[in-house]
């Protein structure tokens, strides 16, 4: 073992050799890094609000970034939308509000109903005042998702929201992923099946909420997202696995969400030259193929490209 933070590793991680998430090509506007942060950008034209789509819908979902600091031994996340943290009043939902899902992090290397199906799973209650099953705002692993879409007069399933955006002359993806991606099986048809909000799970730690992202090298404007709002939060590092990941967040109604792609690595401790993966993220970029290690790349590539 390196000298290093132990960090939390996903069980089975080898053993997952079938029924692996046929993850697709990512779409044109696939995330990238830059400034040290990953960025997934959604289409700017598939958040409803009835029939009002895009910017002037209060669901619309602009980007989600993550980034990995080593000295803090941190993971920040920051939302560009329309949306705020605390929600939108709405008549038709059960309580009169709709707020933010719970933000899904999937290290298993399947697709997202088989993870839930074995709670193998790791999620963020981050707003306060949403419809999640678990009582404190934090990191939760051991997770199990359900959809609480049916209460917030919500969309039934992801073609249900992509069918109403397109008769807008909108177009629905999901950020780093096709709304109809292999990854969503389950999710695509169906009745309510949207997995949007943490069920059960066993509570890690905390996270800080951020309101104010200056010194952190957050350009949302870089990728011309006009969200209304930008928030985010921060939490220790060691609450999360080494690995690559899909992280998945939606509205409560599923009027829009977004997907991102990414890898934690194991944090640099002072006296070690290089931050090496464990053993459990090399096998499941070997598990996951080409596509998401293509992905990573492309990615990197672009880094490259905007930093010039």
């Amino acid at each position: 073992m390196m000298k290093a933070t132990v960090l939390k590793t996903i069980l089975g991680t080898a053993a997952v050799t079938v029924g692996l998430m046929g993850v697709t090509a990512p779409q044109a506007n696939a995330g990238t890094l830059h400034n040290g942060w990953n960025y997934a950008i959604d289409s700017f034209k598939d958040g409803a609000e009835g029939n009002i789509i895009g910017a002037n819908s209060a669901y619309e979902m602009y980007g989600m970034a993550v980034k990995e600091d080593t000295q803090s031994n941190s993971i920040f996340v920051a939302i560009n939308a329309n949306l705020p943290i605390t929600g939108d009043n709405y008549g038709g939902a059960a309580d009169g509000h709709i707020g933010w899902g719970d933000l899904i992090f999937n290290f298993s290397g399947q697709n997202l109903q088989t993870a839930n199906a074995s709670g193998n799973l790791f999620g963020i209650r981050f707003a306060q005042n949403n419809d999640s099953g678990v009582s404190s705002v934090g990191v939760y692993d051991n997770v199990t998702l359900r959809s609480v879409t049916s209460t917030n007069s919500g969309f039934n399933n992801l073609t249900h929201h992509a069918n109403l955006v397109a008769s807008q002359r909108g177009s629905a993806s999901m950020g780093d992923l096709a709304y109809n991606d292999s990854y969503f099986a389950g999710q695509i048809t169906g009745t309510h099946t949207v997995l949007n909000s943490i069920k059960t799970g066993n509570l890690l730690g905390g996270i800080n909420v951020i309101n104010n992202f200056a010194g952190l090298g957050l350009d949302f404007g870089n990728f011309s997202a006009t969200g209304t709002h930008t928030f985010g939060f921060s939490f220790d590092k060691s609450l999360m696995p080494v690995g690559e990941f899909v992280a998945t967040l939606f509205a409560e109604c599923a009027n829009d969400g977004i997907a991102l792609m990414g890898e934690f690595t194991v944090a640099s401790v002072p006296g070690d030259d290089v931050s090496v993966p464990e053993p459990s993220s090399m096998l499941g970029l070997l598990a996951l193929g080409l596509t998401f290690a293509g992905s990573l790349s492309r990615k990197k590539g672009k880094a490259i490209a905007s930093e010039v």
